[in-house]
C-alpha cells in the first residue's frame, strides 16, 4: 500500500504566532486528564500543549490540584465538573491521558464529544476504552498504540485498516508504533521518526499535548503529522546525545529546542 512519508516541510504548513499578536489569538485548549492514580499522565501532556498555546485549561480530580499547581503556576485547574462549561471556551481539547476507567467518566466523555463537534477533539489512552468510534465526529482525532487499536475498532492494526477506519467513521487515526501510521481516510501518511527509547511511560501523553496545542489554531491532519515527526524527532535527538538512556520528562522539556531546529 501506498505510503506518503512525514517530512520535516509539514511544519511549514502549521500557523505560526504572528508578532503582533496577543493573548487568547495562539490558542486555548483544554485537557481532560489525571487521576487519583495517574497524575503523570496530565503533567506530560498538559506541560507538552501549554508550549503552543496562550493559555491551557485543565480538568482533573482534586488530588491532582496541588500537584498540577506546584509543578505550573501557569495552569488554570477546575474539576472535572466543569469540563462540558470550559469546553465551549476552548480551541482544542484532549481528553483520555490517565484519566480512571468509570461510568462517569464514560458519561463525561460522550459528553464533551457529542457537544463539541465544532472543536479539534484529541482522544488518547483511557478515553478510547470509554467511548465507541459510532460516537466520534469528523473533528476528532484518535491516537491508539496497536493494542489499543484492535480493542476499539475490533479489526487487527494494520496500516491498510489505519486508512479504512478513518474513511468508516470520518476521522484522523494515528496509530503509533516503530512507524506510525495516519490517515484522515483519503490518505495514508507514514512517520519513521522516534527510536526505542519511546516505547517509556508518557512519551504518548507528549504526543498527545503536541497534537492539542498545534489543533488550536492549525488544519487537524497537518497537526498530527507534525505532532508526530516532532516527538519522534525529539527522541532521536536525546539518543544521539545521551543513547537510550532517556524517559519522558527527558523528552518532554526537549521538545523545545528539537522544535527549534525544526523550524528553521
Amino acid at each position: 500500500m501506498q505510503c506518503t512519508k512525514v517530512t520535516k516541510s509539514v511544519f511549514k504548513k502549521l500557523r505560526q504566532p504572528k508578532p503582533k499578536s496577543h493573548k487568547y489569538q495562539n490558542g486555548l485548549t483544554l485537557v481532560v486528564a489525571g487521576s487519583n492514580q495517574y497524575h503523570g499522565s496530565l503533567v506530560f501532556s498538559a506541560v507538552t500543549a501549554s508550549r503552543l498555546v496562550d493559555l491551557l485549561l485543565i480538568c482533573t480530580s482534586h488530588s491532582n490540584f496541588s500537584i498540577v499547581k506546584k509543578y505550573s503556576p501557569a495552569f488554570i485547574v477546575h474539576p472535572y465538573g466543569d469540563a462540558l462549561k470550559l469546553a465551549k471556551k476552548a480551541d482544542s481539547i484532549l481528553i483520555g491521558p490517565g484519566i480512571d476507567e468509570s461510568q462517569r467518566m464514560k458519561k463525561l466523555v460522550t459528553r464533551i464529544v457529542s457537544k463539541n463537534s465544532d472543536k479539534p477533539t484529541i482522544l488518547d489512552a483511557t478515553a478510547l476504552h470509554l467511548i465507541s468510534p459510532y460516537k466520534l465526529h469528523s473533528n476528532c482525532i484518535v491516537t491508539p498504540h496497536p493494542k489499543e487499536f484492535s480493542a476499539f475498532f475490533k479489526i487487527p492494526p494494520t496500516q491498510e485498516n489505519v486508512l479504512k477506519v478513518s474513511k468508516w467513521f470520518d476521522i484522523i487515526v494515528c496509530l503509533t508504533g516503530k512507524t506510525d501510521f495516519i490517515s484522515n481516510g483519503k490518505k495514508l501518511y507514514c512517520n519513521s521518526t522516534g527510536n526505542q527509547s519511546m516505547t517509556k511511560g508518557g512519551t504518548g501523553d507528549t504526543l498527545a499535548g503536541l497534537i492539542a496545542g498545534f489543533a488550536a489554531k492549525s488544519p487537524l491532519l497537518e497537526s498530527t503529522l507534525a505532532a508526530c515527526y516532532l516527538n519522534g524527532f525529539t527522541g532521536d535527538q536525546l539518543k544521539k546525545k545521551q543513547g537510550t538512556m532517556f524517559n519522558a520528562e527527558d523528552l518532554m522539556n526537549a521538545l523545545p529546542t528539537a522544535f527549534k531546529k525544526l523550524s528553521k
